[in-house]
């Protein structure tokens, strides 16, 4: 609501506004609406820091009143994803997206690793605002605190940030056994593995019933980095065999034998 007072008998009010202080009012709000000491204002696509109002009367432009000081009309962003619960692989790429109101040109995109508390870390110092999406290469930041936070570069006070939580997840892929290998027992081979993201160690348990279960350990904790875990074979004579790997820190990071192989 613009909102005025009136001394004297005026019928009708023009409404201006400035976005340069004052200097100049180029800008109708309305050529003439009846003096009820209100008008409400749909807030134009007209993003700046030194607005100001003017009021004139219709009849005598001599009349006029305008802000005492200048305001500011600004745009709005609407971050839309990553909003809370999603779960991304390091490596991987998925959508930043976010919603516009108003010209704002460009936009920068940090992430927070603490829930919300800091952003420290920047993903771009600029992006065209108006595309509403940017694609991210998830970086190797495994927490389960992540947040975005979306700000306009021209105007700080103007940003949003996801609503909840989301993850960043390590990735593991197991390339040894992966099937229609035949080992005996008391010989030694190489379980392996790629990793991506910075997963610190590594479970390793077999199957004989093909992958239903995995109730059989191999070791409880092994360097990840390594992508290799020497096995001594054991007397688990069988060919519906399978090997499963899983992230210490996180038991839903995990890889097994594409298919069975045999002891």
């Amino acid at each position: 609501d613009i909102t005025w007072v009136t001394t004297g008998t005026c019928s009708n009010v023009k409404l201006e506004y400035s976005t340069d202080g004052g200097a100049t009012y180029p800008n109708i709000i309305i050529a003439s609406t009846p003096n009820t000491q209100l008008y409400s204002w749909t807030i134009p696509d007209s993003i700046a820091t030194s607005c100001k109002i003017k009021v004139t009367d219709v009849a005598n432009a001599s009349a006029f009143d305008v802000s005492n000081l200048t305001f500011k009309i600004r745009g709005d962003l609407s971050l839309t994803s990553p909003n809370g619960a999603e779960s991304w692989d390091v490596a991987s790429h998925h959508n930043i997206t976010w919603t516009r109101t108003g010209s704002i040109p460009t936009a920068k995109l940090e992430y927070s690793i603490d829930g919300g508390a800091t952003y420290p870390s920047l993903i771009t110092a600029s992006v065209d605002a108006s595309l509403g999406v940017y694609d991210w290469l998830i970086p190797d930041s495994l927490s389960t605190q992540l947040r975005v936070k979306i700000t306009n570069t021209a105007d700080s006070t103007v940003y949003d940030a996801s609503s909840a939580n989301f993850t960043i997840k390590g990735a593991l892929t197991i390339t040894s056994p992966v099937g229609a290998e035949t080992w005996v027992v008391g010989s030694a081979h190489n379980i392996t593995w790629t990793r991506f993201g910075s997963i610190a160690n590594v479970k390793l348990e077999y199957s004989t019933n093909g992958g239903t279960t995995y109730p059989n350990l191999i070791i409880a904790a092994t360097d990840a980095s390594t992508g290799s875990y020497a096995w001594n074979i054991p007397d688990a004579i069988g060919s519906n065999l399978k090997v499963k790997v899983t992230d210490v820190d996180n038991s839903l990071v995990f890889s097994t034998s594409t298919s069975v192989f045999s002891i």
